[in-house]
Parts: structure tokens; C-alpha cells; sequence
């Protein structure tokens, strides 16, 4: 044996043995005594290994997992809890037993766990179905991992545990749910879940029905604006629920569904006792409402119709005796009504005054036709109506009376026609300021020429004779005319003003000469409109300054986000991620529209959770988080690890979202491990020579001692001859170690390890 590091301890007690042949019995018997120990340890070490095999079972089993080993050929070197065991057989696609995928499909033999991780492939937690034919069917959670050395797959690892019972409990629960669900959507009165903000997660079958829309069109959006409106109501049962975490109930009229509810919102409490969602039941109470509102205006019409009108209001007889009076009357006449029930209305009029009245109210009983006819009275002027009233008959039984005070009509229908003029200028005013505003939200549509051309020839119809005024906007020297254009001495300017710069004028003119108003020929009101154009031209041109600085600064922001090596993403609390950068689809394998909308944490490794999740605590604060190394499922199943720097987005003092560059570190990681690997070994080896170089010299020594003891010439020449031989082998032992130490320093040194 050249080297001993090659051979066995049964080669070394060979070559002990042939040296020993020499000697005599005192010292063959230690020599074997120190052979017997150097065995005795070897045992030992097998021991310890068996007991680490023991172990580790132990610990699968405590995980509640077992487990096969595979050598790097496929062969199985341990399986537990037996490799008869129903899954283990289907794991190593043995006696018929299958191993299904979530689908119901067999998984081929290649495809099996095992064998994946023998090409390298990792899984975690990929869940299965154990089928046996003449057995339950079993459902199992498999993890497998192939085991490298050196660079190489040396065989695999792979766990699985039992979740048959856990199956079986989810399909139960989702059996009840399902029932729940259907008796939810199949319920008589409207059911509504939202939150605590009145945002609607869904309705059940009746809600989506009362309300004509479909759950996408519910889902998300406000209660208040699902009926149009823009604002909750003044009293929600849901406000008074979240306040006070108990059920609370309304009733209201909403006008938007024509429709009585009775509102009763009941709250669902969190662990931490706060209000989680709203279960609001909506009852339609309309014919129950309805039915009370008619009693009572059938017991308060007739008051009602005779206070409410600011009218003389009063019921007669045939003969004229007042039946029914409304207050109005009795203000008028400055009697009570007490007073004036059961008396004759002629009676409160002068006599020729009476004597009309009564002639009027004979002609409307006699034709049962209204009489109309105006009177004055206390220098006021009255419209009178009386309205005949028959029975079933045709007989005039009742006459009500109406006397409609005409005067401020009368005086007001000369100061309506007054500003009649007047109000038609101010409507041609806000209707220039409107034509104009149109004009410049549609700047994105035209040059700004064509916005200031257009402006003047809207604005030359807004004065008083638009048939005689012409307009001019001068900008930056450049100007823009009306037709006919020309400066006379009936003329109306205001200055355009951008950035407190006077950059241009608008101009009115007159063609010819008109009476004097205001100013000039002019009206405040047209110099106030002239002064208002001119500074929304003067903000417009602000404004568009800005947008074009804006779009500049957003399109090279865009170009260095586009190039970037890194990727870069925004992602909001509510939305998902709103952005990401074409890097995604180096670094994650997905193009960006298929990033989009979805939550990080997604894509996140199950290891790397608790992680991911104190680096949005630190954002949920405030507080940028840098150098966060978190691991990411790329498209393709691989895992890839990313270097995260982060920083919140902050909007009302509250945390929106949060801006992430990520580097993928994945090669720098890996290349981190193999170093560590290498130094690890090195210690392994390190460790390893100097043990082995004590347990050779201390036997050579006393070898070596004991050639002392021998008479024998030749004898002694051939032990010493063998350990010499022996020497030079622990001398290259020696060698070995000192190198190694001297590898482990430099790397120490030089931070390699």
C-alpha cells in the first residue's frame, strides 16, 4: 500500500502483522494490544454513525414526516417507516401502488419525487395522492431535495407526511361552505357584506337583483354609490354599527330606488375586538310605509291642502256659509276661526262687493263650471277662483273658494321683463367662460395657435353688440385676430400674465360708436369677463409649461427605469403592484403585464416569509428598509435570491405603498456556500491528519522500542527497516496538514472564509 491514507485499518494490521513476524511474544502481544485499540476506535466511529441514522429518525418522526435517502444511482439506502409502507411504495413506484398529482393523473415513474431531485430538481411541499386500489386512497405533503457534493448530485432526500385527515377536513369544510353559500344567495331579503368604510365585498342573489347589476359591477364600490349618489347616507345603519360594535336598525325612504328598507347592519368583531366586516340585511318595508303614510295624509289632507298655499282658502256652501277656512284666511280677515266657521262670506264684504260675489257664486253652482274673476281689496289685487265641487249625482253640494293675492305678481312681471335683458347677457357671459373652457381642456388636440384663434373668435360674441365686436390676442408678438380686426377708440384690454411676466394682451374692440355704459361703451360686467379670460389664458399657459416639463421629466425617469439591470417595482397596499420593469423578466422569468396587479408576497419562498414580513413592519412604520435578502419563485419553479432595498411611499402622513429595487444575488449566494463548503472541508482534513498521524507514531514508538529488547541483528534491521517506512508516510501526513493550515489562514486572512 503506497499511501495509508487509501488503505483501511484492516490493510494497516496487515502491514503491522508482517513486521511483527520478527518478534517475540512479550511484544507481538502489545503490539497486537495496540492494534486491538486502533480497532476498537474504529468500531466506535460505527457506532456513532449508526446512532446518527437513529437520530435523524427520530427526527422526521418528531416532525411528524418520514423519509427515503437515494443513493446518486437511484438505489435506496434507508426508507421509513419501511419501504412496504403504502406511500413509501408509491414513492418508489412499487407493487402497483400509484402516486397522483393534484389533477387525479398518475405521476409517470421519471416524474417521481425522488427521481427529480436525483437530476437536481427541489421541491417543497408538493402535495399528492397515494392510489391503491384495494386500499382508502391517502393524500401526502412530499419535499425532496438532491443531496451535491463536490459539485455533483450524490443522491437525494426526500420527506413526506401523512394529510389525509386534513384533506378529508378541507373537502368537509368546503361542503359546508358550499351549503352555506347557497343558502346565503337563495335567501328572500337582500344580504350585503362590507366593510367597516361601507365598501361592498358582495351581495347575495336578491341584492345583485334589486340593485340590476352584476357582482363585478357591486364589488369594490361604495354602498351610497351604487344607487348614485356621492356621499353615505345622513343616518346609516353601518356608521351607527361601527361606532357602537352592535347591531343597529334604520328605516328610510331612498328616493333612488322609489322603495321603504328597513336597514339592519350587524357587526363582525376581529380577535382584537375591533369591527372586521358589516352584515347589512336590507327589508323592504315600502307596502307596510305606504300603507301608514296614506292614513295619515288621508286624516291631514285636507288641513294640509288648506294651510300650506299662501292663498285665501275656504269651503262654502250652496248659500255661501263658510265651512272650511286655512289660516291665511283668518290672517287676513283678523278673525278667529272659531269666529268665522257657520258664517255667511257675503257678510264680511261691503254690500255692492257682496252683491258680486253672490252673483259669481250662483253662476258656478248653476253650471258646475269654475267662476274666475279679479277684485280689489285694501289696495291689494286678487285673482278668485270658485271651484264646484258634486256628489254622485251631478249636484253641487260644496264650493271652495280661492282668492290668489296677484299684486307682487303684477309688479314683478314688469321688473322680470326688466332684467329679462339683463340675465340673457350674464347667461351669453358664462357661456363664452364655458365655450372657452372647453376650448382649453382640448389643448391636447390642438396647437396652442389654434386655442388662442379660437378663443378670440368666441369671445367677440359675448359683449352687447356681437355683430359689431372684433377681438385680438397678442402672445410673445405673435397675434391672433378676429376678422375685420381693426384698433378704434372704443376699445377694451387686459394684460396675460404667466409667472408674474406680461407675456401678451387681449384685446375687444368696437367697430363703431355705441352709447356710454360703465366703461366707455362697456359694461363692469364685460370688463370683469375680459379680465377673467385673460387670466385663465395666463393659467392655461402655466399649466401647459408644467405638463410639457412634467412629461420630460417622466420620460427620462421611464428610459432609466426601462434600462435598469436591477429590477424596480411600486406596489401599493390596495392595488398590488402598480409598476415593474422589463428586468422582471430577467430576474423572474414573467413579463411585466403578468406582474402587474399582483401582491409581492405571492412570489415570495415560504422560508423567506418571516423575513419579508419584518421588512413590512419596518415600511408599515415609515422606514426604508436596505440589504433585505429574500428568496423569489421564478416562473419556471427555480428559486432565485434577491437583495431588496426599499423605501415607503407616504401620502397624508400614512404608509400607501413602497418603492423596491431588487439585485439579483443569486450566483454571488451560491458562490458564498461553495466557499464555505470548501473551508469546512478543509477543517474536516485538517483535523483528520492530525489524528490520524498521533494513532500511527505512538504503536511505531513502541515498536521501536522494543527492537531494543532483540538480540537478533537481522530481525532488528528489518522492524527498523518497516518503520522507517512507516515514518516517511506519516512525515507526508505531516506535510498535508501544515499545508492545509496554511490554505486556511490565508483564506482567514484574506476574509475568504
Amino acid at each position: 500500500m503506497e499511501n495509508p491514507q487509501d488503505g483501511s485499518p484492516a490493510d494497516l494490521l496487515e502491514i503491522l502483522e508482517d513486521a511483527a513476524s520478527a518478534l517475540d511474544r512479550r511484544s507481538r502481544e502489545r503490539l497486537a494490544a495496540g492494534i486491538e485499540a486502533l480497532l476498537d476506535e474504529n468500531r466506535g466511529l460505527s457506532a456513532r454513525a449508526a446512532r446518527a441514522e437513529l437520530e435523524r429518525d427520530a427526527i422526521l418522526a418528531a416532525a411528524g414526516r418520514q423519509g427515503i435517502v437515494y443513493d446518486a444511482g437511484g438505489g435506496v439506502i434507508t426508507a421509513g417507516p419501511g419501504e412496504e409502507d403504502r406511500i413509501a411504495r408509491a414513492l418508489l413506484g412499487r407493487n402497483g401502488v400509484s402516486l397522483r398529482d393534484s389533477g387525479g393523473e398518475p405521476v409517470p415513474p421519471d416524474d417521481l419525487p425522488g427521481r427529480r431531485a436525483l437530476r437536481g430538481e427541489r421541491l417543497s411541499s408538493c402535495r399528492y395522492a397515494v392510489h391503491d386500489p384495494d386500499g382508502e386512497e391517502l393524500h401526502v405533503v412530499v419535499s425532496a431535495s438532491p443531496v451535491v457534493m463536490n459539485g455533483a448530485v450524490s443522491g437525494a432526500v426526500v420527506t413526506w407526511q401523512d394529510v389525509t385527515d386534513a384533506e378529508q377536513t378541507r373537502r368537509r369544510l368546503a361542503d359546508a361552505n358550499t351549503l352555506l353559500e347557497g343558502l346565503f344567495e337563495n335567501l328572500g331579503d337582500i344580504v350585503g357584506v362590507q366593510l367597516p368604510d361601507r365598501t361592498i365585498l358582495r351581495y347575495n342573489r336578491a341584492g345583485y337583483e334589486m340593485l340590476g347589476m352584476t357582482p363585478e359591477e357591486v364589488e369594490g364600490r361604495k354602498c351610497y354609490d351604487l344607487i348614485g349618489r356621492t356621499g353615505p347616507c345622513s343616518v346609516c345603519a353601518t356608521e351607527l354599527a361601527v361606532a357602537s360594535k352592535k347591531r343597529e336598525v334604520v328605516e328610510k325612504f331612498v328616493p333612488e330606488l322609489g322603495r321603504y328598507l328597513e336597514c339592519r347592519s350587524s357587526p363582525i368583531l376581529d380577535e382584537k375586538g375591533e369591527v372586521a366586516f358589516i352584515v347589512e340585511q336590507l327589508y323592504d318595508v315600502t307596502d307596510r310605509r305606504r300603507a301608514e303614510d296614506e292614513l295619515r295624509e288621508s286624516e291631514a289632507t285636507a288641513r294640509a291642502l288648506l294651510n300650506a298655499p299662501s292663498e285665501i282658502i275656504a269651503l262654502l256652501d250652496r248659500e255661501g256659509r263658510l265651512i272650511e277656512i286655512n289660516e291665511t284666511t283668518t290672517q287676513r280677515f283678523a278673525r278667529s276661526r272659531e269666529d268665522l266657521l257657520g258664517r255667511s262670506l257675503f257678510q264680511l264684504f261691503p254690500a255692492d262687493e257682496a252683491a258680486a260675489y253672490a252673483a259669481h257664486l250662483k253662476e258656478a253652482v248653476a253650471s258646475g263650471r269654475p267662476a274666475r274673476f279679479e277684485d280689489a281689496w285694501k289696495g291689494r289685487l286678487y285673482d278668485i277662483v270658485l271651484y264646484p265641487a258634486a256628489d254622485e249625482r251631478g249636484n253641487v253640494i260644496r264650493v271652495a273658494a280661492i282668492a290668489r293675492d296677484v299684486t307682487g305678481k303684477k309688479r314683478g312681471e314688469d321688473a322680470l321683463r326688466k332684467r329679462t335683458h339683463d340675465l340673457n347677457e350674464r347667461v351669453k357671459e358664462l357661456s363664452i367662460l364655458y365655450e372657452i373652457s372647453r376650448i382649453i381642456e382640448r389643448r391636447s388636440e390642438t396647437s396652442l395657435d389654434e386655442v388662442f384663434l379660437e378663443v378670440a373668435r368666441v369671445l367677440s360674441t359675448g359683449w352687447q353688440y356681437p355683430e359689431d365686436t372684433v377681438a385680438r390676442i397678442t402672445v410673445h408678438g405673435c397675434r391672433f385676430a378676429t376678422e375685420r380686426f381693426a384698433e378704434t377708440p372704443w376699445r377694451q384690454a387686459s394684460p396675460i400674465v404667466v409667472l408674474g411676466e406680461t407675456v401678451g394682451m387681449v384685446e375687444i374692440c368696437y367697430l363703431h360708436e355705441r352709447p356710454e355704459r360703465d366703461e366707455g361703451p362697456f359694461l363692469a360686467e364685460e370688463r370683469a369677463l375680459l379680465d377673467t379670460v385673460a387670466r385663465r389664458l395666463g393659467s392655461m399657459m402655466e399649466r401647459f409649461q408644467a405638463w410639457d416639463s412634467l412629461e420630460k421629466s417622466e420620460s427620462q425617469f421611464r428610459e432609466i427605469m426601462q434600462q435598469s439591470f436591477d429590477m424596480i417595482y411600486t406596489c401599493y397596499h390596495e392595488g398590488g403592484i402598480a409598476y415593474i420593469s422589463p428586468a422582471v423578466t430577467r430576474v423572474l422569468g414573467y413579463a411585466p403585464d403578468e406582474i402587474i396587479g399582483r401582491r409581492c408576497r405571492d412570489f415570495v419562498v415560504p422560508s423567506s416569509l418571516p423575513a419579508w414580513e419584518e421588512g413590512r413592519a419596518k415600511i408599515s412604520c415609515g422606514e426604508p428598509v436596505e440589504g433585505l435578502e429574500i428568496e423569489f419563485r421564478r416562473k419556471d419553479g427555480s428559486v432565485t435570491c434577491l437583495e431588496l432595498n426599499e423605501s415607503p411611499i407616504v401620502r397624508d402622513r400614512s404608509v400607501i405603498g413602497v418603492h423596491v429595487v431588487g439585485r439579483d444575488i443569486t450566483d454571488r449566494k451560491q458562490n458564498e456556500h461553495l466557499r464555505q463548503q470548501a473551508f469546512e472541508q478543509i477543517e474536516r482534513n485538517i483535523e483528520q491528519f492530525a489524528v490520524l498521524g498521533d494513532h500511527i507514531r505512538q504503536p511505531l514508538q513502541v515498536i521501536l522500542g522494543m527492537t531494543e529488547l532483540i538480540d537478533d541483528g537481522a530481525a532488528t534491521g528489518r522492524i527498523r527497516e518497516q518503520v522507517d517506512r512507516i515514518n516517511s508516510y506519516i512525515l507526508q501526513l505531516d506535510r498535508g496538514w501544515v499545508e492545509s493550515r496554511q490554505v486556511r489562514e490565508f483564506l482567514r486572512r484574506h476574509e475568504l472564509a
